[in-house]
């Protein structure tokens, strides 16, 4: 866990997390958020490959963080140790089970809902060796691309039958 601060305001990226592409910079999100510029000394500084703790996470899951910047001081940033490869846990913390999972170490009602980090940090995970989790990358970044190829493939062929309906009564 990092509790690192902006206090001398040299960073001026600020981060929010998104329930589906992690953390993002405020001003992509939807919302106009208004904040003081002399608050950003206390906002927590992110690293890319941090995973953030945010207020919906037990809805979407912890915000993995590609950039750095700052973020919210209600944020929690958790900095992997050299045991865990760049983004392994991405996926994992996203997915559906790891969210269900989450209902052990939350407590409150509905919306306001929190995650207790410390019951969180007792939860045994199982972690690969890092020769494995390099391996696994791979194979998720290979099956990621084949899925864009044929995604890509699909709307062209969508377009070509689309094309042919069309001269097909000319």
């Amino acid at each position: 866990m990092s509790t690192e601060r902006n206090s001398d305001y040299s960073i001026n990226r600020i981060l929010s997390a998104s329930q589906t592409k992690g953390m993002i910079e405020r001003q992509e999100m939807d919302i106009n958020i208004q904040f003081e510029q002399e608050s950003t000394r206390i906002y927590k500084i992110v690293y890319p490959g941090d995973y953030i703790v945010h207020l919906r996470s037990f809805q979407g899951g912890f915000a993995f963080s590609e950039k750095g910047g700052i973020c919210s001081p209600a944020y929690t940033v958790l900095r992997p140790s050299k045991k865990l490869e760049y983004a392994f846990m991405k996926e994992f913390f996203m997915s559906s089970r790891f969210i269900k999972s989450l209902k052990l170490v939350t407590y409150g009602i509905r919306d306001g809902r929190s995650i207790s980090v410390e019951e969180f940090l007792k939860l045994p995970i199982s972690i690969p060796s890092l020769e494995e989790q390099t391996k696994i990358i791979k194979i998720l970044e290979t099956l990621e691309s084949k899925i864009l190829n044929e995604s890509e493939i699909y709307s062209l062929l969508r377009i070509q039958k689309q094309n042919l309906l069309c001269n097909m009564f000319i």
